[in-house]
């Protein structure tokens, strides 16, 4: 290349100087500027045109195994297609390739290659099986005995703390963590009946049927002597069933309004159970409503064992409302006592001054926060009537978006109000939950039946005067009372009346002739009563660890 550049070079100096004697050196870097790039351009055309096709870098072979083979005669006869890189490369990892050993003769690669060892051992029977395993079947685990009661142990105790929340619910094994128990339905105690009793067992020994008596004079006898046992529990025979039944009827009838209803049947109707079974079923969260008054009257034992039983997954939370009509020390016991059942919190419901507003907001923002896969969740507020549920979810509004009045029974279905974006709470009408300890009076005064609607409510003032303190009475209505402490059942309802009559005489309600109209300012008693005008509360069990440190008696 070097000397066909300076020949090229000096036939160009000879072609511009021609006429020059003088004898023409050739110096080999004596050139620049254009001359060299010139020199270059030229070399490299030159160059360019001696060289021949480019030669691969590596050979084409003509094996199956090589992408880059050239085809032969016979694929281009045949029209066939050759196999691409993907293909082989498959090919290969099922064949592994020769057998590499290392310089100790242990083989490093290419086992899958050898059918009769796998690495130095030699397969047999013994390590050529696979050992199975259940989780190649199913979606199932398997866990020891002592790591399921473990966990059967801790769960327990965060269900039991009412300030725990467990996560991932359906990720747990519960037929396998919860214990059984009594309180089942009886369709599962049928379908469970083989672990009590081998089916190979089953219906071999049959039990002998146990009769009633052996003989039919047995059976006779047997008979009156029930009746008799009848007869002197009720304090008679025929006659004073009867007479009993008559009483019965006259009760009733009493107790029936201008329509014929039962008054002491309001919030049991069959609808107003499906009102509330629906607004369970909705809720993630149940706020149970509670009258600070009467914590224990107004709290639902059903309600509570349903949800820790049936609706483990829903989350209860009691309010206190009318926290403002008892006193300090007995609100903080009861929210003690209530909150070993669940989370518990004092609450005033008001539009304008509330208490407790920003500590139940807090509290649902947190179950929403728990609750993240969720868009939105529903807050049910459930309770006995005219305990202020509605005015909780006005107060929680700031402004009336539920219609509330002070007597029972304003609200009469379900009803949806938007809290925040993510959290919607659910007014629910108020329920009555018909326990065996509760009588009418107790019905009355904790505000289930209308006061207008009685036939007769100066029956009920006895009750009411007894449950309050003389002196609230006195300060309230300026009317002397000393009270029905250690005053007989006979006794109580003169004196009652005789309070009655002093009222109405001082407000000035009285009828034609001069005599008091007890029905109507016993009507304005038991109103005074349900609204909060007589002081009154149920007193907290007496607990020295419960009390607050501090407190004294």
């Amino acid at each position: 290349r070097s000397g066909s550049l300076l020949c090229l070079v000096a036939s160009d100096v000879l072609k511009n100087h021609p006429a020059s004697s003088e004898p023409l050196r050739v110096v080999r870097h004596g050139l620049v500027g254009k001359q060299r790039s010139a020199a270059r351009a030229a070399a490299a055309k030159m160059a360019k045109k001696k060289a021949g096709p480019r030669l691969p870098a590596f050979s084409r072979g003509a094996s199956s195994a090589n992408p880059d083979r050239v085809p032969g005669r016979k694929a281009n006869r045949s029209g066939g297609s050759l196999r691409d890189k993907a293909t082989i490369k498959r090919l290969k990892l099922y064949t592994g390739g020769k057998v590499k050993r290392d310089k100790q003769g242990v083989v490093v690669e290419g086992d899958l290659a050898r059918r009769d060892r796998a690495g130095n051992a030699e397969i047999t029977g013994a390590t050529g099986r696979v050992a199975p395993d259940r989780r190649w079947f199913g979606n199932t685990r398997t866990i020891r005995p002592e790591e399921l009661d473990k966990f059967r142990h801790e769960l327990r105790e965060a269900r039991r703390d009412p300030f725990s929340v467990v996560l991932h619910r359906k990720r747990v094994p519960t037929a396998l963590v919860e214990e059984p128990s009594d309180a089942r339905p009886a369709k599962l105690k049928r379908e469970e009946l083989l672990a009590a009793e081998p089916f190979e067992r089953s219906g071999t020994a049959r039990k002998r049927v146990r009769g009633a008596a052996d003989s039919l004079e047995a059976l006779a006898a047997k008979a009156r002597r029930a009746a008799d046992a009848y007869d002197a529990r009720h304090g008679g025979g025929a006659d004073a069933r009867a007479r009993s039944s008559e009483q019965a009827k006259i009760l009733e009838r009493e107790s029936t309004d201008a329509t014929g209803r039962d008054l002491f049947a309001k919030g049991q109707s069959r609808r107003i159970w499906a009102e509330l079974y629906k607004v369970l079923d909705c809720s993630d969260v149940v706020l149970h409503v509670v009258d600070a008054r009467d914590p224990p009257g107004t709290t639902c034992a059903r309600v509570v064992s349903h949800l820790k039983t049936q609706a483990t997954h829903k989350h209860l939370v009691f309010v206190l409302n009318k926290c403002d009509l008892v006193p300090n020390w007995s609100v903080r016991r009861w929210i003690a006592i209530l909150g070993e059942t669940a989370p518990t919190l004092a609450f005033r419901a008001s539009q304008t001054k509330p208490f407790g507003k920003g500590a139940l907001i807090d509290v649902l923002r947190q179950f929403a926060h728990l609750k993240s896969d969720a868009k939105q969740i529903s807050c049910g507020v459930v309770g006995y009537p005219n305990v202020g549920k509605s005015s909780v979810i006005n107060a929680l509004r700031a402004k009336a978006v539920c219609k509330v009045a002070p007597v029972p029974g304003e609200t009469k279905i379900w009803q949806y109000v938007a809290l925040t974006k993510r959290v919607n709470l659910i007014d629910c009408p108020g329920v009555v939950y018909n326990d065996d300890d509760n009588d009418e009076a107790a019905a009355v005064l904790k505000g289930v039946v209308r006061a207008e609607r009685l036939p007769d409510p100066s029956v009920y003032i006895a009750s009411l005067l007894r449950r309050c303190d003389p002196q609230h009475i006195v300060r309230t209505y300026d009317v002397p009372f000393d009270g029905l402490a250690g005053v007989s059942e006979q006794e109580d309802h003169a004196q009652s009346m005789a309070f009655v009559d002093a009222l109405a005489r001082k407000s000035g309600r009285l009828r034609k002739g001069g005599e008091a109209d007890a029905h109507t300012v016993a009507v304005q008693l038991i109103n005074d009563w349900q609204r909060g005008k007589i002081p009154h509360f149920v007193a907290p069990p007496e607990d020295p660890s419960r009390r607050p440190s501090g407190e004294g008696e």
